[in-house]
């Protein structure tokens, strides 16, 4: 169970976030180039990330409070939507915890990606659009190639971020209910600081680590990182 919850969550959190950083920086710094709205959006996504990690998780604690004081609760029943104050954590803690973590997450990716894609001379742009390529393979042949070695650092950045990951849940959830959100990570912190069981706890963490090890070394070979350090040819 606990691996399982690991596995969903690592995979969600990063292919949602990743997809979400993707689509913020190619609209911020290609569609959106240049424009204040675009400057608006990348600020919005960053205040969740710089913000203290107790203060975020109130604000989630707050959002989907399961008594009637709760921002979501207190919304649907105005709107006569329920009778009774709905119990968010227990019916869906994991899709609460995955949320929390996307929305504090995607910043960093879109940050890294934002830098390559500006990075690209307009020359090739404008070029692209002499030969009538329409936006979809502007995006696909010319942005989508400038970001692999960003993408691959992310993925593989972010992907031992999340098995690894366990503050958040511990502050929002604790794991529960029935540890349906206790993840590898949280389960070596729990065995060795709050049930004292400190070399078990410490072999759960090794573990970890050689599950984070294993999944770098299967995403460098996903991403073909010997094909990418080669020197680039110039063909005659």
């Amino acid at each position: 169970m606990v691996l399982g919850n690991t596995a969903v969550f690592a995979v969600l959190s990063l292919s949602i976030s990743l997809v979400f950083a993707l689509i913020i920086a190619v609209a911020t710094q290609y569609f959106l180039k240049g424009k204040i709205s675009a400057v608006v959006y990348r600020v919005l996504w960053l205040i969740p990330s710089i913000m203290p990690s107790v203060v975020y998780v109130t604000f989630w604690k707050y959002l989907f409070d399961p008594t009637e004081d709760g921002l979501i609760n207190r919304f649907l029943h105005s709107m006569g939507m329920i009778s009774e104050p709905v119990s968010f954590f227990t019916k869906g803690a994991m899709a609460i915890v995955i949320l929390a973590t996307i929305v504090s997450s995607v910043s960093g990716g879109m940050i890294l990606l934002s830098a390559a894609i500006n990075s690209i001379p307009e020359d090739l742009y404008k070029a692209a659009r002499v030969d009538g390529a329409s936006e979809k393979s502007v995006i696909t042949k010319i942005i989508l190639p400038t970001l692999k070695w960003p993408l691959m650092y992310i993925t593989i950045s972010d992907l031992i971020g999340f098995v690894s990951s366990y503050f958040f849940i511990l502050l929002l959830t604790d794991g529960g209910p029935m540890r349906d959100t206790t993840t590898l990570s949280l389960y070596a912190f729990q065995q060795a600081f709050q049930l004292k069981y400190y070399g078990y706890g410490a072999a759960v963490s090794l573990i970890v680590v050689f599950i984070s090890f294993v999944l770098t070394m299967a995403l460098i070979r996903l991403f073909d990182f010997d094909q990418m350090i080669k020197p680039s040819r110039i063909e005659d």
